[in-house]
């Protein structure tokens, strides 16, 4: 088959599901991660859907898979709403796929969700010749009238390093300003790239942004830094041991009554500008057509993800 077939959410959920039981996760386990895959897909954020779910497999081999996000909100939530505000660190972990769907997760409870997580080391210091942190998100979501108003998802680099690696596995170049390579040089090459540092978006800012991140997903979550980290792709050197820090907080405990108009008006200045747009409503876009027509997905990720499922390579 050459052309792309369209899968439903609960075909990708399945088919995730299916394989990563096959390859050793608890069910439970399987059916959080397979969510969070299809979640992904349906969103348009490819780079986390099915693509990722034979290294997921592959990780389950070596004991890097280590889900724990879905246990720790069954507190979390009830804490801050009850308290007004809760935080929640995890370590010993990996990677958390889609941060802005955790977010999102507690802005659909009512609350304001922030969240961090750190990564294997892929980002030199400007002006440095050594990577430190790693493409480092953090997410932030806010409860509307009618769900999510918006969510900011965004790493300290340029792109996302699962971008240069689709780039390196396609064999096609990287646009210019995305990366360096491994003496520091801006590079079009994804192989040296991956050698090399991830651009930091905004230069110095962008470091910054990614070292309050680390600060908060494994120093403050005492989880390992991303100088010490084990990559993400591969199975060499174990779990990675990286780590979240999710901030959940209630709107009422703070601005009471004025939330909803100080949140109406903000966003309404951003929405009422022509060609302007809310941050979160391109995948919301792409949810919306997705869920009516289903997600293009090519047909080798499927028979890839297939195999895995029924104990074959």
């Amino acid at each position: 088959m050459s052309e792309k077939q369209r899968l439903n959410r609960k075909e990708i959920e399945e088919l995730a599901s299916n394989a990563l039981i096959a390859s050793g996760a608890l069910e439970t386990s399987a059916k959080s991660l397979a969510k969070a895959v299809a979640s992904a897909e349906m969103d348009g954020i490819k780079s986390h859907g099915l693509v990722y779910v034979p290294i997921y497999c592959e990780h389950l081999q070596c004991g890097k898979a280590h889900p724990a996000i879905d246990s720790g909100f069954s507190e979390l939530i009830p804490a801050a709403k009850e308290l007004g505000c809760a935080g929640m660190s995890i370590r010993n972990s990996y990677n958390c796929g889609v941060l802005g769907h955790h977010v999102e997760r507690l802005a659909e409870s009512g609350l304001v969700g922030i969240g961090f997580t750190n990564a294997p080391a892929s980002i030199m210091p400007v002006g440095g010749n050594k990577t430190v942190i790693g493409t480092n998100p953090f997410a932030l979501s806010v409860p509307g009238e009618q769900g999510p108003e918006l969510i900011i998802d965004q790493s300290a680099s340029v792109v996302a390093k699962s971008e240069i690696k689709m780039h390196a596995q396609a064999g096609k170049a990287i646009p210019e300003g995305w990366a360096l390579d491994p003496s520091g040089n801006p590079t079009t090459d994804p192989d040296e790239a991956l050698k090399g540092s991830m651009a930091p978006v905004g230069g110095y800012k962008g470091f910054g942004t990614g070292l309050m991140v680390e600060l908060m997903a494994a120093v403050l979550a005492g989880a390992t830094l991303g100088l010490d980290a084990s990559p993400f792709a591969g199975t060499a050197g174990g779990p990675p041991n990286t780590g979240q820090f999710f901030i959940a907080l209630s709107p009422d405990s703070f601005s009471g009554s004025l939330y909803k108009e100080r949140l109406s008006r903000l966003v309404g200045a951003i929405g009422d500008q022509p060609g302007s747009r809310i941050p979160g409503s391109r995948r919301w876009n792409h949810r919306k057509d997705h869920e009516a027509n289903g997600v293009e997905v090519d047909p080798k990720i499927i028979t890839t993800v297939q195999n895995l499922a029924e104990g074959s390579n």
